[in-house]
């Protein structure tokens, strides 16, 4: 057999091999990465979505109108009164979508009715991607504010 005793121009097998198992290890890395960086994005934007719907829905009740719509409990000072609850499908959020808005009066009121300066507080919150009975869990979203009136 012949032997070269020059120098040869060119790669050779193994190093063509080895650096096509690099690019493709740091190919798998870098796809990845983008992977889960588009799953991030998409989590944020549901959060986003969420946190808007229950901070909007807080709003309807925590406004410069008089509290109407609340029901004061002059026996417990800190009873929960809710006021909405709605389940279904919402553009943008997976699975069931329960929506809740509570209020209560944590100082007390005077004969069911706000007394003037008495906070009450509006708790709004939104859970979603729950399963399609819309009983369960999911991510859960809450908004709270005091208002006083």
């Amino acid at each position: 057999m012949a032997r070269l005793t020059g120098k040869s121009d060119g790669f050779t097998i193994v190093e063509v091999a080895v650096t096509l198992v690099v690019i493709g290890i740091f190919m798998v890395v870098i796809l990845s990465m983008q992977a889960q960086v588009s799953q991030i994005s998409v989590l944020s934007a549901q959060h986003n979505k969420a946190s808007l719907l229950a901070y909007n829905n807080m709003r309807r009740y925590a406004n410069d109108s008089a509290p109407s719509w609340f029901k004061c409990n002059t026996a417990s000072s800190n009873t929960r009164y809710e006021v909405t609850r709605t389940t279904g499908n919402v553009d943008g959020l997976p699975g069931m979508v329960r929506q809740q808005v509570y209020a209560s009066a944590p100082y007390g009121c005077k004969s069911g009715t706000v007394s003037l300066g008495m906070p009450i507080k509006v708790e709004s919150i939104v859970e979603y991607g729950l399963p399609s009975s819309g009983i369960g869990s999911g991510k859960k979203v809450v908004h709270a504010t005091y208002v006083a009136f």
